[in-house]
């Protein structure tokens, strides 16, 4: 009963001495946000926006919130929405200031300490777990994380529940419990729904298990099936919603990034090797050699006492079976993440929870010698971590804040200009020609939406297209005065025309830390905005039947005005219009092709598939409302249907591309017979659409 006592007298000291860790990293957090003013800028401004649209849709932050499953679901279109639900939740109590929304940041830190804890605990004790939980609150790289708004520090939170747990379940010596699966079940879930970045860990882990499985029982065989099912499942519908983003987004961010950002060839020796000096700094210099130095002493006293055989032995023993789970996932995750084509030091997070632990490994062997050798009680070591984190890189921050406190930015400024000339519900739209740190489209958002507001930042000016529809259409503008940023040189085109075309007046102008200025402007009163988009697009909507010609010129100018009008408000005026008409007239083609688009815009496949299938009857000779129903029916994952409507359109209207539709829907349903037709089809498809745009290239 004493021996009892004590132990859990000892765990009770370990988890408050984690906790007081916890504590006391939140505290320093929150004295660097306190004290720094800063904007955030590109993607933390844009991960803010993510949290704030959460929060307003699931009415944390007031508001009609969403009207169903779907509309939440369009609040990520391209980054899995959990984090960002997490974050709006927080955001509705802590506040919506930049420094107020970072109190998330510190939830996230609180759960990725306790989990790193909990895992060092199940592999060697509550001293090793000790170290694990230093190590992670000194790490130079995650107080970066955790003082900089972006999705990694989730991300890492996540990984580390998701391995701890699953590594837990498929241990055979204590795992296969049923508990254990639905613990590794909702870590996975909860990972995949934070960021795609996870499927670097959750990939190989799961093929790793999947292996194993032929040498388990029946149970263990189940168990893993039932996590496979339940997460795709999990996974399902917000990839089922948004999947054409998602894939598309996906591409832009890895391979498209990486070509604008000229980062180097996957294959080539530079990239293979990217990484590995940016350990040394993710951990400061002083904990990643103490704990290397530790690991590779280990090793070299576990080979002076095997054999090659008997150390292979002993790798796959299942007594071991806790490090093999770390050293495959760790080699596997680094792996996979260096074959990434985009590259950033913030990218090999993954890999961060398991980095730790091995660290944590040679802090506890030179723990373990000195007590052998010398009984010498090194509790000092744990020291090692804070004076390593004072004579880290990171120590600096804080030297900088006097300066970063002092610093001006006009953003603030710029919108409570812009709120005082409109009404308190006005939905308005600013374009930001520059795109800087700290004026971009997103943190113009972001400040424009704080408390309930209704101010949205859009960058035009990539394109010389841009400069009419600015003119024309466009209320208020901000310029700059000096450097533009990362912006492309057409918007210098912009920025002239906008200047020398006497229709805006330049509202007021404010200085920069750097040579320049921004300047406010808006459209003078005396010449007004057209604003009649809604008229127009009944007439772009109409030219759908012209096939890729009419889509073309449809996306071109909805690509435009989406960015005019960031709000959308002329999807209302059309389709109270639209429904109107087709009330007192159902075959009022006009109406249909325009509210069709609608559907299309508002990523509701199912929905425009009624439309077009109306049309298809109204206009039996035309052949692209067939063509349109085949493509949203793909799009809603309904091949069979798409495969009908094509080849049933093809026998009424001969068409090349109603062909290529049909054989490739035939394709995705399983009808592989026609993979030879595909093959003639659709080239011919492609081809034909080619000549269809001639027009517009000439």
């Amino acid at each position: 009963m004493i021996v009892k006592k004590n132990i859990n007298h000892s765990k009770y000291i370990f988890w408050v001495s984690v906790l007081f860790i916890w504590i006391f990293s939140t505290i320093t957090d929150r004295i660097w946000w306190n004290l720094y003013s800063n904007i955030p800028s590109w993607d933390q401004a844009d991960y803010l926006n993510s949290a704030l649209d959460h929060a307003r849709a699931l009415s944390f932050l007031g508001g009609d919130g969403a009207s169903d499953f779907r509309f939440l679901l369009d609040k990520s279109p391209k980054i899995p929405p959990l984090a960002s639900i997490i974050n709006g939740a927080i955001i509705s109590f802590a506040g919506d200031a930049p420094h107020k929304a970072a109190w998330s940041l510190s939830f996230w830190n609180g759960f990725f300490i306790f989990n790193i804890a909990s895992w060092g605990v199940y592999l060697r004790g509550n001293k090793f777990a000790l170290f694990c939980v230093l190590i992670s609150a000194f790490s130079p790289f995650l107080f970066h994380l955790r003082t900089d708004y972006v999705l990694e520090l989730p991300l890492i939170s996540a990984i580390t529940f998701y391995l701890f747990h699953l590594g837990r379940w498929s241990d055979k010596s204590t795992g296969g419990k049923w508990i254990q699966l639905i613990m590794a079940t909702f870590a996975c879930s909860f990972s995949l729904l934070i960021k795609q970045s996870s499927l670097l860990v959750i990939i190989p882990s799961l093929f790793f298990i999947l292996i194993l499985s032929f040498k388990r029982d029946k149970k263990f065989r189940l168990q893993l099936l039932c996590l496979f099912l339940f997460n795709l499942l999990a996974i399902l519908p917000w990839f089922y919603h948004n999947w054409i983003m998602i894939l598309s987004g996906t591409y832009r961010a890895v391979f498209e990034s990486a070509a604008i950002e000229g980062d180097p060839s996957v294959f080539g020796f530079k990239s293979i090797f990217w990484y590995f000096p940016y350990v040394e700094n993710q951990f400061g210099s002083i904990i990643f050699f103490s704990g290397l130095s530790g690991i590779i002493f280990s090793f070299l006293s576990y080979i002076k006492s095997f054999t090659t055989q008997g150390i292979l032995v002993d790798i796959f023993n299942k007594n071991n079976y806790k490090w093999t789970w770390i050293y495959f996932n760790l080699i596997t995750c680094w792996t996979f993440t260096t074959f990434i084509p985009n590259k950033d030091e913030r990218y090999i997070a993954c890999t961060i929870p398991l980095i730790i632990l091995l660290l944590a490994l040679g802090f506890s062997k030179w723990n373990e010698w000195l007590d052998n050798y010398f009984r010498f009680k090194s509790f000092g070591l744990l020291l090692i971590p804070p004076v390593s984190f004072l004579f880290s890189n990171s120590i600096n921050k804080f030297n900088t804040l006097e300066n970063i406190s002092s610093k001006y930015y006009p953003i603030k400024e710029i919108i409570s200009i812009v709120k005082s000339a409109n009404t308190i519900d006005a939905k308005e739209t600013i374009i930001v020609v520059p795109s800087t740190p700290e004026i971009n489209q997103h943190n113009v958002s972001y400040f424009g939406r704080m408390q309930s507001g209704n101010i949205l930042g859009r960058q035009l000016g990539q394109s010389l297209l841009h400069i009419e529809p600015v003119l024309k259409y466009s209320n208020w503008i901000i310029l700059a005065e000096g450097d533009q940023g990362s912006v492309s040189t057409n918007s210098l085109a912009l920025d002239k025309s906008i200047r020398d075309s006497s229709l805006f007046i330049k509202v007021r102008e404010f200085p920069r830390e750097i040579k320049g200025s921004y300047s406010l402007w808006k459209r003078s009163t005396s010449s007004p905005k057209e604003d009649a988009f809604h008229n127009r697009f009944v007439e772009l909507a109409k030219g759908m039947e012209q096939g890729p010609l009419g889509i073309k010129l449809i996306f071109d100018q909805i690509e435009i005005q989406h960015m005019l009008d960031g709000h959308f408000k002329y999807k209302s005026i059309v389709r109270d219009k639209a429904l109107s008409k087709i009330s007192s007239d159902p075959k009022n083609v006009e109406s249909l092709w325009s509210l069709a688009l609608l559907k299309i815009l508002s990523n509701r496949p199912y929905d425009a598939d009624v439309y077009f299938r109306n049309l298809e009857i109204l206009l039996p000779n035309n052949p692209w409302p067939s063509a349109y129903r085949t493509i949203v029916n793909l799009a809603s994952w309904n091949p069979w249907k798409a495969s009908l409507i094509a080849d049933r359109a093809h026998k009424r209207n001969p068409n090349y591309f109603l062909k290529g539709l049909g054989d490739m829907s035939a394709l995705f349903r399983g009808s592989f017979w026609r993979f030879t037709s595909a093959l003639n089809s659709v080239p011919n498809a492609i081809k034909s659409i080619d000549e269809a745009l001639r027009p517009i290239e000439k």
